[in-house]
Formats: structure tokens, C-alpha cells, sequence
């Protein structure tokens, strides 16, 4: 072959294939012969296939085809008749349908597509159809009659029926299911402060308002696809076995799956969107579920019907993660209020659930209407980690807030470890006038709270008030509590709304510890009235001082230790208020610096209520302390003992700047190593100062003690066998002790520390009173102190040893020192514990 002739026939071809791939090919869509003669589905036209025929029984219309594809720039058009209710197209060849182009039908007829090979949507895919689409890679519909409308199995035209349909039945390997796109056209003012907003693109897969959007197979891809179904629903599924039922609703069909169905993995990725804006509804149902690079599911309601809902139930993982490339929209599940209506409310069902980059699960309320409720649960794990690597400012969250006059919903997790790590949070907040939601979480195992973001924003399961609205309770369930690194557990208000409480349950222990490094923020568990710093005042609005109250934190656990610089405290730095503080534990340990506080600048300090039942230990510089502008707070601590080292400077405080000094009531078997001083020393104190001494508080003491030197103590009656207690005599020199109690040696009441240098000195107290009650100190000079004891000490009796044994009129058995007269009885006999003297 020549080499002009070589190009021609080069040119020839590559023009042929252009032409071929650029044209719009009407074979794509071809009819198979299942259907009964006549009945068949016909079609015709190109680049817009018109597609007419088919069977009709009742208000169903059933169509079957070979190869069923619509490629870009073409359409599919159902030319149905108006009354037709539901279209069933099924594809019974082996290939994949590529849809590119549009579906179209005509009424309000509902359409199913049925290929179990798989469908594939392109990036110019679209729906022009009146009713609900469902594109489905099942093997059948299934009816209520028993009809099976098989693509596998294709039925003969009698069986075809005019009963509703009633579920999927998808087989061992479906199909994939995968919607391409440009990503979503989403825009927003300001991140988390204001709402999406979501244009008006009419791209993607949408239907009609009030109607369902399914895909039902096996993976589910949605890269970059959007979805849209307003006020209406958004199902996804995927399922590896088994029937899917189907149900019709108000609102197109529900969809309901089995217990122990084999699921599969459905990704939403490159900004991929499902959004169900109105009163819709969104379900997603697989084995592995992830959202990546800021795709999002969204309810948003701007009406003033109540919002639907979202539900994830995802059978292993739920992976939220990532923003948008300009880091303004963040990934994950959102419902957000605009209007009267309530938000949707968000659940999740799954073993694992991760956040992070930025992502999370958010319900926002921007106007009157309150926003949906947050339930998550998690068989395992919940990992809530860091932060957007475009913004830090943006945090991965479990969270719910309010920003106008509606209330915000509330939040309930329940899992087995919950950790809030590098500055995640999980929390409620109100913004505006609103009140906040409760938070709530239940956690078998562990809960771990620790890390900041590189602007210092700190983990955190919260609830803060950053105006008039209060802040939400927060209650957490656990066995094992761990704050380190900066994590915090705390209510708050900045503003003139009141902070919530704080409880804590855990059966094992609650561990404090620890600061950020490079910062004095530390670990902490409170309930707070804050300043913050002026900038953002500015930015939130917020007044100079606050003027809401700090709310009351209660922790029942066996085992509290704080260190490192940690707090557990109630304070107040505004006008408001501090709450109360109550410990319930068997064992308090406060080691390097951890503090328990209450304080307030010009308000009421707070209380602190610590109820040990062991051991309350501070060591190295730990402080007990309650302090304030206004008069200050009251400690209370019941204790089994109190210890610390007198010269680590561990105090117990309860003390005013301006105002009269707090009381300090302490019941306890011993105090160790701290001593009520008038005014605060390097040493262990216990005091209560006030703005001058004549406004000093109280301080008292109430020791509950035992006193080894104080007397007889009763025996029990019970008759023994006296011939085995008495010898005839025993010589001196075997088992004899010499004991001695007293000061100089051991010292006679427990409180007293051991002196390692002490030596024996016979200091012996003849006479005590059985009950002392001393006042020390004048009121107007210092603190009143109050120390009650129970020491009960007896004159001492010499010793002598007993030399025989009467029997009283009574029975009772009395040892005598005198030589019995005759008429006693004395069965004398050989002890068996001595040798009888020869």
C-alpha cells in the first residue's frame, strides 16, 4: 500500500469513529421479546428515543429491554398514557445501563428501572418525570400478589399483574450503582453562622417536589453526583442479599430493610450531595459508609411544617471527613431551621462512627423554628479528631446550636469509647435567645477528652450560652473518664444567658490531668461565667462582663484524681453567680498543682460539697479553694482522713477579696499533715479569710476518733473454759511484752503524723475530760475555729495480775487478785500454754 493511500484510509477511520462516538445511537435502547406480541415495548427517534408500547395492567406499565443506555446529549422518553401510575422498565441483557442524557415520562408516573448488571449515571445524567424514580440493580420487583417482575428470570405476559409493589429482591452480587458530577453549587456567608445557601442548580438527579429518589444495589458510588429530592425522600442502599420492602407513602415510598441482611459500601465523595430541603427525609443504608471532601447530606426547612429527618444505619463504619476546597462548607449531616418549622432530626446507627478534617453531624436552628435532635449510637466507637487543615477555625463536631430565637435540640450519644481529640467538640451552644439542647452521652467503657487546635481551641463535650439563651445540661455515663492535654468538660455562659449543669457517673474513676503545652489552659471539668478576650467580643457580640450565673457540677465516681495543673471547679468571673461543686468518691487525690475551686469576682462564691469515704490526699501545692469578690463560698468535706504533707503548701481554702470569708466545716475521722492557720502560709493551711480580720469566716473541725489510751473496753459474756485461760503460774521469762502507748513513742490519737526522730518520753495525762469542745481565737482578730472531739480517755488503773477466778450469783465469771475464801469455786487446773513450776 502506497503512502498517500495509507493516510487516506487512516483519515477514513478516524472521521468513522468520531462520527460513531459522537452520535447519539438509538440501538442503545433495544426491546427484548418477553413481553407478550403487541405488547411489546417499541421504540424510535434519535438523539430523543421515544419509547412506546409496552404492557399495561391497570395502572401499571411494564417495559423490558435488552440493552437500556442514554448517552449524553440524548433521552429516553417514556410516552406513557396520563392515568399510568407506576412504569416498570427492566433490562434483561448482561450489560451495564449508562445513563448520560435524560429520562423522561409523562404524568406523574412513578419510574422504576431494573438492571442487575448495574447502572451508571454520567455527570449529565437527569430526571424529567412527575412522580418517584427508583433505580434499583435488583434481580426483581415483587408484588403483592406474589409476582416477581424478574430481569434474571423473566415471566411469561399472563403472570404480569395489576397489584402494587411490594419490595426488591436483589441477589448474592448485585450490581453497582455509581452517579457522577461536577460536585455541588453550594455557597455560604459565613461557616456554621449562617445558612447554606443552595441556589437554584438544577443539575444532578432531582425529582419533583414531595417525591422519592432511590438508588437501591449493590456499592453505591455518588462521586460527585448530587441528589435532590425537596420535601420528599432520598433513599440509598445497599444491600448484598435478600428483599428491600417497599411501601408507597404520601411522599413517593418508604423502604424498609432486614436485620441481618448483608450490606454493602456506599462513598459520597467530590463534594457529592443528597439534599432533602423542606420536611424531607434522607435514609442511607449499607455495611461501610463514608462521606470525603465535604460531601454532605442536608435537610434545610425555610417553611413552617417540621423538618423530616436523616438516618444513617450503617452496619460497620460511619466516615465523615473534609470541606470543600475553599473550606466554607463542611462535610458530614446537616439539618438546619430558616424558618417556623422545626430542624429534621439526625440519627445514626453503626459500630464505629470517625469525624475529622473538619466534618461532622450538625443540627442549626437560624430563626424561630427549633432545631431536630442528634442521636447517636455506636456499638464501639466514636471518634470525633481534629480540625480543617484550610481552616482550623473550622472543628470536627457532634454538635447542635441555636442563633435566633429557637431552641436548639438535643444531643445523645451512646457507644462503648467516645474520644474528643485535637480540638474536636461535641456540644450544644446557643447563639442567641434560644436555649440550649442537652447533651448527653453514654459510654461503657471510656471516654477521652484531650488536644487543641493550633489557634487553641480545646476538646471539649460542652454546652455554652453566647447570649440570653441558657446553656444545655451535660450528663455523661461511664466507666472511665480521662481529660489530658487540655480537654475539657464544662457548661458556660459569655453572656447574660445562665450556664447548665454538669454531671458525671463513672463506676471506675475520673482522671484530670494536665496542661496545654506552650499555654496555661489546662484540663478541666466546670461550669464557668467567662471574659474573653476582646476580639471576639467583638466578633460574637458579646458584653464586657457576663452576667449570667455558672451552673452546679456533681461527679459520682469511686476514684477522682486531678494533677498536673488540672481543675475541676465553678466560677464566676462576671456578676453572676457560681454554682455548687459536689464530689461523691471513695478515694480524692490531688497531686502537681490540681485544684478544685470555686470563685467568683463580685457574685456569691461557689460551694464546694466533697463526700470521700476513705481518703482525701493532697500533695505537691494542691489546692481546696473558694474565693471571691462577694462574700465566699462554703467547703464541706465528710472524710474518712484528710492527708497532705505539711511543708508541700496543699491548702484548703475558703476565702473573700472584698466581702466576708467562707466557712469551712470538715468531718473527718483524722486530718494529717494540715492546720488552721489565721492567714494563708507556705505551709498545708486550712482557712478562711476575709476583705479584713473582723470579716473572717469559720473554720470547724469535727474529729470522730478513737483514742487507743482511753480505758477498759467491754468484753463480750460468753462463758469460756477458764481451764484452758488460767495457769497455776508461768515463769517470767516466756511470752512476756512490755507495751507502752503514748507521746514520744507512737502517737496516742490517730491524727497525730508519725516523727521519725522522736524519742521515749514519759509524758503520760492522768486526767482528760471525756468530751472537749475548744474555741480558739477571737472572732474580731481571726478566724473562728471550732474543733469538736470525741476522745474518751479514762484515769489509768495498775495493772495486777489476776491469781484466781470467782463465779457471781449471775454466772459471770470475774477475775480476782485476792486469794479466793473457801466457799468460792475454783476448779484450778494446768494451763496447756505453760509449764506448771515444780
Amino acid at each position: 500500500m502506497s503512502r498517500s493511500h495509507f493516510k487516506a484510509w487512516v483519515l477514513t477511520g478516524s472521521l468513522l469513529s468520531a462520527w460513531l462516538c459522537a452520535a447519539p445511537i438509538a440501538a442503545q435502547i433495544v426491546p427484548d421479546a418477553t413481553l407478550p406480541a403487541g405488547e411489546r415495548s417499541q421504540v424510535s427517534g434519535n438523539p430523543t428515543v421515544q419509547i412506546d408500547g409496552g404492557t399495561r395492567r391497570g395502572g401499571n406499565l411494564f417495559h423490558s429491554f435488552s440493552q437500556f443506555s442514554v448517552p449524553m446529549g440524548g433521552s429516553a422518553y417514556f410516552n406513557n398514557a396520563a392515568d399510568v401510575q407506576n412504569i416498570f422498565s427492566r433490562v434483561t441483557g448482561g450489560s451495564v445501563s449508562n445513563i448520560d442524557g435524560v429520562l423522561r415520562a409523562n404524568g406523574t408516573a412513578n419510574l422504576f428501572l431494573l438492571n442487575p448488571n448495574g447502572i451508571l449515571f454520567g455527570p449529565n445524567a437527569q430526571l424529567n418525570i412527575g412522580g418517584s424514580f427508583v433505580g434499583t440493580t435488583a434481580n426483581s420487583i415483587n408484588f403483592a400478589d406474589g409476582f416477581q417482575y424478574s430481569a434474571t428470570i423473566p415471566q411469561v405476559a399472563p403472570l404480569l399483574t395489576v397489584s402494587v409493589p411490594t419490595g426488591l429482591q436483589l441477589g448474592q452480587n448485585p450490581g453497582n450503582i455509581r452517579v457522577q458530577g461536577n460536585g455541588y453549587n453550594l455557597s455560604v456567608q459565613v461557616p456554621i453562622f449562617s445558612p447554606i445557601n443552595r441556589g437554584n442548580s438544577t443539575s444532578g438527579l432531582r425529582v419533583p417536589a414531595g417525591q422519592t429518589l432511590a438508588l437501591i444495589g449493590g456499592d453505591l458510588d455518588i462521586d460527585g453526583g448530587t441528589l435532590t429530592a425537596e420535601q420528599g425522600r432520598i433513599e440509598l442502599g445497599s444491600v448484598r442479599d435478600g428483599q428491600v420492602n417497599l411501601s408507597a407513602t404520601t411522599s413517593g415510598f418508604a423502604f424498609a430493610y432486614q436485620a441481618n441482611q448483608r450490606f454493602g459500601a456506599i462513598r459520597l465523595s467530590q463534594q457529592a450531595l443528597a439534599d432533602a430541603s423542606g420536611s424531607g427525609l434522607i435514609q442511607v443504608q449499607g455495611n461501610q459508609v463514608s462521606l470525603v471532601d465535604g460531601s454532605l447530606l442536608l435537610v434545610q426547612n425555610r417553611g413552617t411544617q417540621a423538618g423530616g429527618s436523616i438516618g444513617v444505619k450503617a452496619a460497620q463504619s460511619l466516615d465523615v471527613s473534609g470541606t470543600d476546597p475553599q473550606a466554607r462548607i463542611v462535610g458530614g449531616l446537616y439539618s438546619e431551621t430558616a424558618g417556623l418549622g422545626r430542624g429534621a432530626d439526625i440519627t445514626v446507627s453503626t459500630q464505629q462512627l470517625i469525624a475529622q478534617g473538619g466534618a461532622g453531624t450538625a443540627a442549626r436552628s437560624y430563626s424561630s423554628g427549633d432545631a431536630g435532635n442528634i442521636t447517636v449510637n455506636s456499638s464501639d466507637s466514636i471518634q470525633l479528631i481534629g480540625f480543617s487543615s484550610t481552616n482550623p477555625t473550622l472543628i470536627s463536631v457532634i454538635g447542635n446550636g441555636s442563633f435566633n430565637s429557637g431552641n436548639g435540640g438535643t444531643i445523645t450519644v451512646s457507644t462503648g469509647r467516645l474520644s474528643v481529640l485535637e480540638g474536636a467538640a461535641l456540644a450544644t451552644t446557643p447563639f442567641g435567645s434560644g436555649k440550649g439542647g442537652a447533651v448527653t452521652v453514654n459510654a461503657t467503657e471510656a471516654v477521652e477528652i484531650a488536644g487543641v487546635t493550633p489557634i487553641f481551641t480545646r476538646s471539649s463535650v460542652s454546652s455554652n450560652a453566647l447570649n440570653a439563651g441558657d446553656a444545655g445540661v451535660v450528663t455523661i455515663n461511664t466507666a472511665r473518664l480521662v481529660l489530658h492535654n487540655g480537654g475539657t468538660v464544662n457548661t458556660s455562659t459569655l453572656a447574660t444567658g445562665n450556664a447548665g449543669s454538669v454531671t458525671i457517673n463513672a463506676s471506675d474513676f475520673v482522671e484530670v490531668s494536665g496542661t496545654v503545652l506552650g499555654n496555661p489552659l489546662s484540663s478541666r471539668v466546670g461550669s464557668s461565667a467567662s471574659i474573653v478576650v476582646e476580639s471576639l467580643r467583638q466578633i460574637f457580640r458579646l458584653p464586657d462582663r457576663p452576667s449570667g450565673n455558672s451552673g452546679s457540677v456533681t461527679i459520682n465516681t469511686p476514684r477522682l484524681n486531678i494533677s498536673n495543673g488540672a481543675n475541676i471547679g465553678v466560677n464566676n468571673q462576671g456578676t453572676g453567680n457560681a454554682g455548687t461543686l459536689r464530689v461523691n468518691a471513695n478515694l480524692i487525690f490531688l497531686d502537681r498543682g490540681g485544684s478544685i475551686t470555686g470563685a467568683t469576682v463580685s457574685g456569691e462564691g461557689g460551694n464546694l460539697d466533697l463526700n470521700v469515704r476513705d481518703v482525701l490526699l493532697l500533695r505537691n501545692n494542691s489546692q481546696i479553694t473558694t474565693s471571691a469578690g462577694g462574700n465566699g463560698g462554703n467547703i464541706r468535706i465528710d472524710a474518712g482522713s484528710i492527708v497532705a504533707i505539711p511543708t508541700e503548701n496543699s491548702d484548703i481554702r475558703a476565702n473573700s477579696v472584698n466581702a466576708r470569708g467562707g466557712n469551712v466545716t470538715i468531718n473527718a475521722a483524722g486530718i494529717f499533715g494540715l492546720q488552721f492557720r489565721p492567714q494563708d502560709t507556705p505551709l498545708s493551711d486550712i482557712t478562711a479569710t476575709g476583705a479584713t480580720s473582723a470579716l473572717s469566716g469559720t473554720v470547724q473541725l469535727n474529729i470522730n476518733r478513737l483514742d487507743p489510751t482511753s480505758g477498759l473496753v467491754a468484753l463480750p459474756t460468753t462463758v469460756v473454759d477458764a481451764s484452758r485461760l488460767i495457769a497455776q503460774g508461768c515463769p517470767a521469762n516466756q511470752g512476756n511484752s512490755f507495751v507502752i502507748s503514748g507521746r514520744g513513742g507512737l502517737p496516742p490519737t490517730p491524727e497525730q503524723q508519725l516523727d521519725d526522730d522522736a524519742d521515749w518520753r514519759d509524758r503520760r495525762r492522768l486526767t482528760v475530760a471525756q468530751q472537749a469542745v475548744s474555741r480558739v481565737g477571737v472572732r474580731s482578730q481571726k478566724p473562728e475555729v471550732r474543733i469538736n472531739s470525741e476522745l474518751k480517755t479514762l484515769p489509768g488503773t495498775p495493772i495486777i495480775e489476776a491469781t484466781g477466778w470467782q463465779v457471781t450469783p449471775t454466772g459471770a465469771i470475774v477475775l480476782v487478785a485476792t486469794t479466793p475464801v473457801p466457799t468460792m469455786q475454783n476448779p484450778l487446773s494446768q494451763s496447756i500454754a505453760c509449764p506448771v513450776r515444780q
